[in-house]
């Protein structure tokens, strides 16, 4: 008998404390409201050059918009295809602006794919975007091939970056966008003006034998890294030559035509984007509240229950079973209330998917007018310009008098 109440009296105890601290620490609710985290809202400082770049060095710029990473999402991730599809452009147009504010390259474009022949390429993936996080993760590649950098950049953002009495705050995540573009350009001023007009070389001959490799395939050779090099050089008065920079030149003002759409939607969905992002952060916020206080109150439910169980096998008395009874019931409560609350975590989850389906990238079909004929483009972006690129194929042949 001693050895069964010296084994009770420990564990009533130490249930006893358990259930204690549950309970403690299941939040009660007051006219105080709980501190998530917090977040600063400080703009950080874009940086310039340090020296004047010579127009011949600067590298023109690509970002292929963004790979939208639903592949890496499981079922418990609040994302939506929709939204995702639409970031993937507003995120790549962002990065873009932020660029071309820091006066330290050339042209910048948002472009559909990486065969867009440019001098610089930064390519990404969105691993998180909820409104209150962002989570990228950046490659920059030049035109040889050779990286620039690989890195993830992840930024949490606070309820003060939506208050719209602050009309002077930018994007949310401004600061994200602006790392990367001082990242990129502590990079470009460590080589030399020279590299990065053989850069420019590099991708006009890159050019020049995507359209005519008979002629240009001996310019550029590729070590087994995959790196290319510039082996020799055409001459300046290269008719072939020649009548690759003007089809090129034809390509630029197509992929500016790209660039004005993908200006125009990302003006067009900001507002409501804002709003998305601004409803987003409240429910992802009050979700991950609700569900962490769900899950406490069902594991306090669950240790009250165990407790009303054990002191009703333990009852020596009636009075102690309706004790154990009584325990039991406020566990079940517990638990209800506890299940409740991780309901409405979901409901604040369904408001958001509601909201995304507004967000759809489309794009109108594109007249190009040329010298002899006027052509429509049809379908998506990526679609568009493959048939732009199938399109200078045929007049590059046309001019050249080959079939």
């Amino acid at each position: 008998m001693r050895s069964g109440k010296s084994f009770r009296a420990p564990f009533i105890s130490g249930l006893n404390l358990l259930i204690t601290l549950l309970l403690l620490t299941t939040p009660v609710t007051t006219a105080y409201g709980a501190v998530d985290k917090i977040t600063s809202s400080t703009t950080l400082t874009l940086a310039t050059p340090s020296r004047s770049f010579p127009i011949e060095s600067l590298l023109d710029v690509g970002i292929p918009t963004l790979n939208d990473g639903l592949y890496l999402t499981d079922e418990d991730d609040t994302v939506f295809p929709e939204v995702r599809y639409a970031e993937a452009i507003y995120f790549s147009n962002q990065l873009g602006k932020v660029l071309e504010k820091s006066g330290a390259w050339g042209a910048i474009r948002v472009t559909p794919n990486s065969d867009v022949i440019m001098d610089l390429y930064i390519t990404g993936t969105i691993f998180q975007s909820d409104g209150e996080t962002m989570d990228l993760e950046i490659k920059v590649v030049d035109s040889s091939g050779k990286q620039w950098l690989k890195k993830r950049y992840k930024q949490t953002t606070g309820k003060y970056a939506y208050d719209r009495r602050l009309k002077s705050l930018g994007d949310p995540f401004q600061n994200l966008f602006i790392r990367i573009a001082n990242d990129l350009l502590k990079y470009r001023e460590k080589i030399s003006d020279q590299r990065a007009e053989e850069l420019r070389t590099i991708s006009e001959l890159r050019f020049a034998k995507k359209f005519s490799p008979e002629a240009f395939d001996n310019y550029v050779e590729e070590d087994r890294k995959g790196i290319l090099s510039i082996s020799r050089l055409p001459a300046e008065n290269d008719s072939i030559l020649i009548r690759v920079r003007k089809i090129r030149e034809r390509d630029y003002l197509y992929v500016d035509t790209m660039q004005d759409y993908y200006d125009g939607f990302s003006q067009q969905m900001h507002l409501a984007y804002q709003d998305f992002r601004r409803s987003s952060y409240d429910s992802v916020v009050k979700a991950r509240q609700l569900n962490a206080q769900g899950n406490r109150q069902v594991i306090a439910g669950i240790g009250a229950i165990l407790a009303g169980i054990y002191g009703r096998s333990q009852a020596r008395t009636s009075m102690a079973d309706d004790a154990g009874t009584a325990t039991a019931a406020v566990g079940g409560f517990v638990i209800k209330s506890g299940l409740d609350k991780k309901q409405k975590a979901s409901e604040f989850n369904e408001s958001v998917a509601e909201m995304g389906s507004s967000l759809e990238a489309e794009i109108a079909p594109q007249v190009i007018e040329l010298e002899d004929r006027t052509v429509t483009l049809t379908g998506t972006v990526q679609a568009q310009y493959q048939q732009w690129q199938e399109l200078l194929g045929k007049i590059y042949q046309q001019e050249r008098g080959t079939p």
